[in-house]
């Protein structure tokens, strides 16, 4: 009895779990390369000033450590400029202050 109780979970487990982890795993790779394309933005015209993460934190009222928290976690989007830096956009850290804050600055 033991051996065909272990047969039918080795079957379950064959036909029916292998394909919805699988399933799972590539949503959840779709999921994770979906979400970093959108949030970095080609470079922004030379005139519009970018801020760095300080001059972020300031604007954004925070520690310089919640800014990089807020880019990875997805609720601050940023820019890369010439050299390849890190810098946010002014109207993308009004966006990000009206939901921390749920004020405009």
């Amino acid at each position: 009895m033991l051996t065909r109780l272990m047969q039918l979970l080795y079957e379950l487990i064959k036909e029916d779990l292998r394909p919805f982890i699988r399933e799972a795993h590539e949503y959840i790779r779709e999921r994770r390369n979906g979400r970093e394309q959108p949030l970095m933005e080609p470079v922004s015209p030379a005139d519009e000033h970018l801020y760095n993460r300080k001059e972020a934190a300031d604007f954004l009222l925070v520690d310089p450590r919640t800014v990089t928290r807020y880019r990875i976690n997805g609720k601050l989007r940023f820019v890369r400029n010439d050299d390849g830096r890190i810098r946010y956009r002014r109207e993308d850290l009004h966006a990000c202050y009206f939901w921390k804050w749920g004020k405009k600055p």
